[in-house]
């Protein structure tokens, strides 16, 4: 199944079999949103302002709170599963704000909390940027897989983002280099059970640090990385702030696939 953001027409929904992904606290805030409210097939947890890996235990245990009280908002719809970034901000402007223990323990407590309503979690890889702002856990592939395995729950899985994957892949030094960080992310199709799906300009390392977001077909990740996407059986979103024409070019791309 595909999914959009819910910012376009009920009729565009239903003349197109898209679902929407909804952010707890952001979507769901919203005067119209309650349009949208049978077309919510997938939801996001929330993640501004929070750090769970923060070594002041007041702050990691509110953040473990806040995202809890977001999972008994999350389970009202039809979904078994809920995509939730990490939060572990490991330093900010070069001072350390983060450790990684903290963080395992802070995503076990959530994860477990969610295992009792019944709903699977989806990490999410991370927006990569530059180390002098901030670093955030999860950016790359082999430290996505660690949290993966150190979380060590049977009710976790993976949410891919291409464009995440596309910012951190871009700080190789050449093309071939860069794909091949990219398709890392594939390496364990078996732990993904979601995809934000979104192409890419990451030839020439122009995606570096960058969310690009684009439209399928309107980027330069492979079209074989998109077929692979296309293959996976969990839902996708297509991650995109878009119009309506371009969210019927990004079909036809993948109906082209």
């Amino acid at each position: 199944m595909l999914l959009v953001r819910p910012i376009h027409d009920p009729e565009f929904l239903e003349k197109y079999s898209l679902g929407v992904e909804t952010h707890i606290n952001r979507d769901d805030i919203k005067p119209d949103y309650e349009k949208y409210l049978s077309f919510v097939h997938g939801v996001h947890l929330p993640y501004n302002g929070v750090n769970l890996a923060s070594p002041d235990e007041a702050e990691r245990s509110r953040g473990v709170v806040y995202v809890k009280t977001a999972i008994d908002k999350a389970v009202q719809y039809p979904v078994d599963r809920a995509v939730m970034h990490p939060c572990g901000v490991m330093s900010v402007e070069g001072e350390k704000t983060g450790e990684y223990g903290k963080l395992v323990d802070s995503v076990r407590e959530v994860v477990d909390y969610a295992a009792q309503k019944g709903l699977i979690i989806c990490i999410e890889n991370q927006l990569y940027k530059p180390a002098n702002v901030k670093e955030i856990f999860a950016c790359r592939s082999e430290e996505w897989f660690q949290l993966f395995h150190d979380v060590n729950r049977p009710n976790v899985k993976l949410t891919f983002d291409s464009s995440h994957a596309a910012s951190c892949a871009a700080e190789e030094n050449d093309d071939d280099k860069r794909l091949a960080a990219l398709w890392k992310y594939l390496e364990h199709p078996d732990y993904i059970g979601r995809f934000h799906w979104s192409d890419s300009r990451i030839a020439g390392g122009e995606s570096l640090f960058w969310d690009m977001h684009l439209v399928p077909g309107q980027g330069t990740l492979p079209r074989e990385f998109h077929q692979e996407i296309l293959r996976h059986p969990a839902v996708k979103l297509l991650e995109q702030y878009c119009t309506q024409d371009e969210v019927i070019s990004g079909l036809e791309f993948i109906a082209g696939l």
